[in-house]
């Protein structure tokens, strides 16, 4: 609707007093009734933000992530898990890593993914089926940037029962730990690997 000519002024405004006047035009008053019921609040609103922005008005642009394949077949979706590590201090009451995931399903004709995140992360590992790869890893967290990055063979993430034996895999946790260097040892060009049985 396209309103012309509107003057605002309201004091000839002669709209209910649960309305908003938003002008006249032709000495008639243009009226916006806004639904009340105890569910909505009047003074409190959330906006909906479009793809790569975020905040109370979207005023901040999130990190945008595009993935590509270079060596792995494209599957039809993947999860993407965003990992963000706590400080390391003796006084640190949360040390534990946050993790945020997303999905995404991926059309045949496409080739690049691309992902927007609004909290800050450490590591980007991307999971497509049963495997996982190291895609993204960042020291210092950099919000409002473009990520580019792919997902190649030499990211992988290999089950530990791939790299240690049954008896090794059979020790506590604690004691198990002090022989995870041997992987790197062992595979110089091992970037990760992990614990999640799928």
């Amino acid at each position: 609707i396209s309103i012309r000519n509107t003057v605002l002024d309201r004091e000839k405004c002669n709209c209910s007093s649960d309305s908003l006047c938003i002008g006249i035009v032709h000495n008639r008053s243009i009226c916006l009734c806004v639904p009340h019921n105890d569910r909505i609040s009047l003074t409190n609103f959330t906006c909906t933000c479009q793809d790569g922005f975020s905040g109370k008005r979207c005023e901040y642009e999130d990190v945008k992530i595009d993935i590509s394949f270079y060596d792995v077949s494209i599957p039809q979706s993947l999860l993407v898990h965003f990992i963000t590590v706590g400080e390391h201090d003796l006084e640190s009451l949360n040390p534990v890593p946050i993790r945020a995931t997303m999905f995404k399903k991926i059309r045949f004709d496409q080739d690049t993914i691309t992902f927007f995140m609004s909290l800050p992360f450490h590591l980007i590992i991307v999971q497509l089926e049963d495997k996982f790869y190291l895609t993204v890893p960042q020291h210092i967290y950099t919000p409002s940037v473009t990520i580019q990055t792919k997902i190649a063979r030499s990211q992988y993430c290999p089950y530990i029962r791939e790299l240690f034996n049954q008896t090794l895999i059979a020790y506590p946790i604690l004691r198990r730990i002090k022989y995870y260097h041997l992987a790197c040892i062992k595979d110089s060009n091992l970037v990760c690997f992990h614990l999640i049985l799928i």
